[in-house]
């Protein structure tokens, strides 16, 4: 199968968002749409030309982010394909909700050892489901000869002075998280298990395995937390490791209340509470955003979440310098060390 034949049959997908796109639509057809649809960013050519075009209005601001996944450190080779594509597409995704970004499209470049058709199939069935999910359109790329290696880049937009920013949290504010942590980190010690076979895991680990494998970035609920003026990243290399971005570049110190930490279940019945809040405060791969707020929103927060269905829990304050964490107003010592990439 040649290289164009391979794109043509597992990476052009039919979209209908409110992007205004659908196959391919050219600048004609969208200069047709109605003037509210025309002052809003949307895809004009994706997947068929030597390049993807956007158009950007005026008072939006377009934000990328660009992830590699190498087999063995990122995913494993022999899971199934649509979850490899779910893995890929949702680590990117998660970077625009980290910002508070609108999904608007994303390029793949992947190489493959071999055109495995059966692999194939699937892979891009699962990335067709994943990009219709969080209504984000495949617009290029690039395929190769190689070792599986994914790379992803996505591309949103979100409206001027409204981004989520590193360097924007001061002294009292409030620190939250979104969803439950640890559930990846303790899910990478199944891998043995699960990848034998699904029905080998518990109903617990199995929702472990879904955190790690099919994560979910709360990308509606990033968007709204924007008009609070807020300060977030997302949490994929663990909790402890990401915050303390926050803290560099705002120039402070945070205390975080150990005790507080959402813990699943599921995760707390299948590893134990201590180990569980190892996992929570250095897991990573938990692809869940944490923010700062004054602390004199904190009902518009829940608000807003509940209108998500998202779960937020306030873990800590900021203070003026530091890293302290506590359990029940003593010192927590993390036994863990958050991910890095060379060591």
């Amino acid at each position: 199968m040649a290289e164009f034949d391979l794109i043509k049959q597992y990476f052009t997908f039919e979209y209908d968002f409110d992007q205004n796109l659908k196959g391919n639509i050219d600048a004609e057809q969208a200069s047709s749409k109605s003037s509210k649809n025309t002052a809003k960013p949307r895809v004009v050519k994706g997947v068929g030309d030597d390049c993807a075009v956007f158009d950007i209005p005026n008072n939006y601001q377009l934000v990328t982010s660009t992830d590699t996944l190498v087999d063995g450190v990122h995913f494993f080779s022999k899971l199934p394909p649509e979850l490899i594509a779910h893995k890929a597409l949702a680590a990117n995704v998660s970077d625009l909700a980290a910002m508070g970004a609108k999904p608007l499209a994303f390029t793949l470049s992947i190489s493959l050892p071999e055109i495995n058709e059966h692999w194939l199939a699937s892979f891009s069935k699962g990335l067709q489901k994943v990009s219709k999910l969080f209504k984000i359109p495949l617009v290029g790329g690039d395929t190769t000869q190689g070792p599986l290696n994914i790379n992803i880049t996505a591309y949103g937009v979100v409206k001027k002075g409204r981004l989520l920013e590193r360097n924007q949290a001061v002294s009292g504010d409030d620190i939250w998280v979104t969803g439950y942590l640890g559930e990846a980190a303790a899910a990478l010690e199944l891998e043995k298990k699960a990848l034998g076979s699904r029905n080998n895991l518990t109903d617990a680990e199995q929702v472990l395995w879904s955190a790690l494998t099919q994560p979910i970035p709360p990308l509606k609920f990033a968007r709204k937390l924007t008009k609070l003026s807020c300060c977030g990243l997302d949490i994929s290399d663990g909790l402890a490791a990401d915050l303390g971005h926050v803290l560099s570049q705002s120039q402070c110190g945070a205390k975080i209340f150990v005790e507080s930490l959402p813990l699943s279940d599921a995760l707390v019945n299948s590893v134990g509470i201590d180990q569980a809040r190892q996992y929570a405060v250095n897991g990573g791969d938990d692809y869940e955003l944490c923010f700062t707020a004054l602390s004199n929103v904190r009902n518009k927060v829940l608000n807003l979440a509940e209108q998500c269905g998202v779960n937020v829990t306030r873990i800590g304050k900021i203070i003026g310098s530091g890293l302290e964490l506590t359990l029940y107003g003593q010192p927590f010592q993390s036994s863990r060390s958050s991910w890095q990439h060379f060591n």
